[in-house]
C-alpha cells in the first residue's frame, strides 16, 4: 500500500490549538516530514496544556485563573508598549550589558590597520548604540536581527563582498515582530542547515497602523541574527517576558483590582430607602434623590427629605502590599533582576548593595557567554569577511569589557575612612613604618601636589 499525498497542513482552531484539517497534494518524502512535523508540534503543545491540569483534569488552573494559554510574540509585544515593569524586564539585562562599551583590541596598541578602520566605522555609525538596541529587541520575541546597509546589491542578494568601510552606510535593529523568516537552509549537507536563509522585514512606512507599509526580502548575509537562552536550535531563544508571563498577569489583578476598590471605597455608597410605616408621597423618593445629587456634586451639605432613610455603605479596601511583593518576588527570583532595580528604587541599604553585586556579576557573565559571540562578534566578523574591515593584526583579536561595579560617594568616603585607620595603625606610637608616598596611595589620594600636572 503506497503513501498518501495528501500532506496534513498545520493550522489553528480558535483558541490556538493546533489542529490537522487541510491538505496539499505532495509527494512520499513531504507527506513524511510534514507527519513528523504535526507530531512534534502537537506534542509539544499537548505538553504545555498540561501545566495547568490538576485532578487529572478536572481543573484546568489556567483557564480558571484567566491566564493568556501559549502567549505568542504578540502578547509579548504588547505587554512591553503598555506595561514598564515588563518593559524594565527585557531591557534592564541590554542596557546593564552595553552601559559601558567594551574595548576590542589586537595587540598593536591601536596602530594596526584594523583597529583604526574599526575605531573610524564604530563612531561613524554609532556601532554600540544598535547593538545595545539590538540586543533589547531581542528580549520581546525569539530573536532579533540587526540589518546592515550597503551600497552594494540589492537587500534580497547576498551581501558577500564591499569596495571598503565607505560602503556600510547604516544599522537598522528589527524585532520578530517586523522581521519575519521567510525561508529556511534545507539542505543537510550545509553548514547552516535550519538556519534562515531570506527574511521579510517590514523597514519602512507607518509601524503602528497598516498604512504605507512597506516590506522587503532579505538576505542573511545582510543581517545579524541575534537570540538569546537557545536550546534545541540556532534560530529561536526564549523571549524575555515568556517564564513571567503569568506572574505579570497576575500584577495587572492585583494593581488594578487595587485601584478600583479604591476607587469604589473613596467614592461613597447611598442606600435610599422610606421609613417605617410612613406614607411616602410618590415623588418623595425622586426629591431624596435630587437632594443627594446636590450633595454630591454640589457645596450643598444637607439633605432635606420626608420619611426617607440614607445610610452610607461604606467599604473596605484590602491593601495589595503582600500579595503585590510575592509576585514581585516570583518575578526577581526567575529573571534574576533585583526587586529595587525593577522598581526603580534607589535606596542604599546593605541589602539592596548586595543585590545589586549579584545582578552586575549576572550581567558580567551575559557580556562574556552572549554580548560578546552573538552581538559584537557576529558583526565584526561578518565585516572583515566581506571586506569592510581589514583582518586584525596576527589574525586574533580581544575583547575588554570594563568593571560594571562601581562605588557612590558614600562607599569611597568609607573606603578611604579604611584606608586611613589602617595607616594609624601601621604607623603605631613608634613612628612612622610607611613613606608618605605610600599613605597617600593608601587613602586614595593623588601624588605630592608638586607631581601632579
Amino acid at each position: 500500500m503506497g503513501l498518501c499525498n495528501e500532506v496534513p497542513m498545520l493550522q489553528r482552531d480558535d483558541k490556538g490549538r493546533i489542529i490537522a484539517n487541510a491538505f496539499s497534494h505532495k509527494g512520499a518524502d513531504s507527506a513524511l516530514k510534514a507527519n513528523d512535523d504535526l507530531s512534534m508540534l502537537l506534542g509539544r503543545e499537548a505538553l504545555a496544556s498540561l501545566v495547568g491540569q490538576q485532578y487529572h483534569g478536572v481543573r484546568d488552573i489556567d483557564t480558571v485563573l484567566g491566564y493568556t494559554i501559549n502567549p505568542e510574540v504578540k502578547d509579548f509585544q504588547a505587554r512591553y508598549d503598555r506595561r514598564g515593569l515588563a518593559s524594565t524586564i527585557v531591557d534592564e539585562p541590554a542596557k546593564t550589558a552595553w552601559r559601558k562599551p567594551p574595548t576590542v583590541k589586537d595587540g598593536s596598541d591601536g596602530t594596526s590597520e584594523f583597529i583604526k578602520a574599526w575605531v573610524k566605522l564604530r563612531k561613524r555609525l554609532n556601532v554600540y548604540h544598535y547593538m545595545e538596541r539590538v540586543d533589547r529587541l531581542s528580549g520581546i520575541g525569539s530573536y532579533g536581527v540587526l540589518l546592515i546597509g550597503s551600497k552594494t546589491g540589492e537587500l534580497s542578494e547576498p551581501l558577500t563582498a564591499v569596495p571598503g568601510p565607505e560602503d556600510i552606510i547604516f544599522l537598522s535593529p528589527f524585532s520578530e515582530t517586523y522581521a519575519k523568516i521567510k525561508t529556511y537552509e534545507a539542505d543537510t549537507k550545509n553548514p547552516r542547515f535550519g538556519q534562515p536563509v531570506m527574511y521579510r522585514i517590514r523597514v519602512g512606512g507607518d509601524l503602528i497602523s497598516t498604512r504605507a507599509l512597506k516590506t522587503t526580502d532579505v538576505h542573511y548575509t545582510r543581517v545579524i541574527h541575534v537570540a538569546e537562552g537557545l536550546l534545541e536550535n540556532e534560530v529561536f531563544g526564549e523571549p524575555r517576558l515568556k517564564k513571567v508571563f503569568n506572574r505579570l498577569e497576575d500584577l495587572d489583578k492585583i494593581v488594578g483590582s487595587s485601584a478600583e476598590g479604591f476607587w469604589q471605597a473613596a467614592a461613597p455608597n447611598f442606600n435610599i430607602t422610606p421609613k417605617k410605616d410612613f406614607d411616602l408621597d410618590p415623588t418623595a423618593m425622586s426629591d431624596a434623590a435630587d437632594e443627594l445629587q446636590k450633595v454630591l456634586h454640589g457645596l450643598q451639605r444637607y439633605i432635606a427629605s420626608e420619611g426617607i432613610d440614607i445610610e452610607t455603605l461604606n467599604g473596605t479596601i484590602a491593601s495589595p502590599k503582600d500579595a503585590f511583593d510575592v509576585v514581585m518576588s516570583l518575578i526577581s527570583g526567575k529573571t534574576g533582576i533585583p526587586k529595587r532595580i525593577l522598581l526603580g528604587s534607589e535606596r542604599g541599604d546593605l541589602a539592596s548593595s548586595q543585590d545589586q553585586s549579584n545582578w552586575l556579576g549576572r550581567v558580567s557573565e551575559r557580556q562574556e557567554q552572549f554580548c560578546e559571540p552573538k552581538i559584537l562578534r557576529a558583526l565584526i566578523q561578518r565585516f572583515i569577511d566581506i571586506g569592510a574591515l581589514p583582518a586584525p593584526s596576527g589574525g586574533e583579536y580581544g575583547v575588554e569589557w570594563e568593571d560594571l561595579f562601581y562605588l557612590n560617594e558614600l562607599e569611597i568616603a568609607r573606603v578611604h575612612s579604611l584606608n586611613a585607620l589602617a595607616v594609624k595603625n601601621m604607623t603605631g606610637e613608634g613612628g612612622s613604618v610607611v613613606t608618605d608616598e605610600e599613605k597617600r596611595e593608601m587613602l586614595g589620594l593623588p601624588p605630592k601636589a608638586e607631581d601632579v600636572e
